[in-house]
């Protein structure tokens, strides 16, 4: 796709978006005066397709991008993991799979965009999430190994057909790996990292995100982000990412509450 056709596609799914917010906010404070839940309901189904396009807005402007905004800072990568697992925790009962994670050791400190690095896992967890099914298993792991930080996902599905030499030469059963592992795979080269993907002993297939462990330098500025466009509209990144696997019922007004 041209870069013009594609940030004019970009540009009309942001209207899109907006537009479908600007609906969502007026008729919140009707549906819950009335308090039918068939209304709520209705509401809901809106949500939930607002989240899947900003999902998709978030995705194809990060891969589009040649050269994108990043907000640098130090960041704990154990810390950030523990927050992204306990939130997929939280959810593991309506995404109806078994979840468990561990992060070893302490702080693990690093100069990386946050925003990115937790849209990155939260990709690769929604992919293992969608391959295992329900029923399934999804583990992340997280550690320290030599000057690098590791983020080792597993899940018990189908596991990866390769279908040729390349990266993208690839496909998972029953779930395809579209924007969000291309996002994932962008999210690694920024900063300096790589995402590997491979077939497990027995079921299910692994993902390893691996990124390079750095501290800025003496004299070196740390930089935020300048774009104008705030990749999750300002939403739940949780709720954005995981949007296409979650019922209807998770984007009720009270939910969301």
């Amino acid at each position: 796709m041209e870069q013009k056709t594609a940030e004019k596609l970009i540009r009309e799914l942001r209207e899109q978006a907006n537009d479908l917010m600007a609906a969502a906010q007026l008729l919140a404070p009707l549906v819950r005066e009335r308090g039918e839940e068939r209304d709520g309901m209705v509401l809901a189904s809106m949500e939930k397709s607002l989240y899947c396009l900003v999902r998709t807005v978030s995705h194809l402007e990060l891969c589009r991008e040649e050269e994108p905004d990043l907000c640098l800072k130090v960041v704990d990568l154990n810390g950030l993991c523990e927050k992204v697992c306990q939130q997929i925790e939280s959810l593991a009962p309506v995404l109806e799979i078994r979840f468990t994670w561990e992060v070893e050791g302490g702080e693990i400190l690093t100069l990386a965009d946050p925003t990115l690095v937790e849209q990155a896992l939260l990709n690769l967890l929604a992919n293992a999430v969608r391959a295992a099914g329900r029923g399934g298993e999804v583990s992340l792991h997280c550690r320290k190994e030599g000057e690098r930080c590791l983020f080792l996902i597993r899940d018990n599905g189908a596991g990866v057909c390769f279908f040729g030499p390349g990266p993208d030469s690839l496909v998972k059963d029953g779930s395809g790996l579209g924007l969000g592992l291309a996002l994932a795979r962008r999210v690694a080269a920024l900063h300096g990292g790589t995402l590997m993907l491979e077939n497990t002993a027995g079921d299910g297939a692994r993902s390893v995100l691996a990124l390079p462990i750095r501290l800025p330098e003496k004299g070196e500025e740390l930089r935020a982000a300048r774009t104008e466009w705030d990749r999750t509209g300002g939403f739940s990144p949780l709720l954005v990412e995981l949007s296409p696997l979650l019922p209807v019922e998770s984007f009720h007004f009270r939910e969301l509450e």
